[in-house]
């Protein structure tokens, strides 16, 4: 389905966000006023939980009284670090890519590598 010039012109440019300054912040006389209900407002779950008509809004009651409590459940994640990943066909694109480009260099621009040359201090 394609999209109306309308449409394609309200779309968002790429790599622009369409909400560049975030979640607006609720205001602080706002959260004031819903704390004031906080032990009404578990009251209320309590009373869903224990006398719910069905059991989802009695699990969703004590979930959220839980939540509030004691905070949501940590996620364990596991993840393997000692994955050993083999370079060898990367390693070997880019030497055939660098000898490529090299051959295909103009004969003259030449690499020129300088050296310093260093005394060990044994030797003196």
């Amino acid at each position: 389905m394609s999209r109306t010039p309308a449409q394609r012109g309200a779309q968002f440019k790429k790599g622009q966000s369409g909400n560049p300054n975030g979640r607006p912040r609720i205001p602080e006389d706002v959260k004031e006023a819903a704390k004031a209900y906080t032990v009404d407002a578990i009251q209320t779950l309590v009373d869903v939980m224990t006398t719910g008509k069905n059991d989802a809004s009695r699990v969703n009651a004590a979930v959220a009284i839980l939540n509030r409590g004691w905070g949501q459940p940590k996620q364990n994640v596991d993840i393997d670090v000692n994955h050993q990943q083999d370079w060898s066909a990367l390693i070997n694109a880019m030497n055939s890519y660098n000898a490529t480009k090299a051959l295909s260099q103009p004969v003259d621009q030449v690499m020129v590598i300088e050296a310093v040359e260093v005394k060990r201090l044994d030797d003196a």
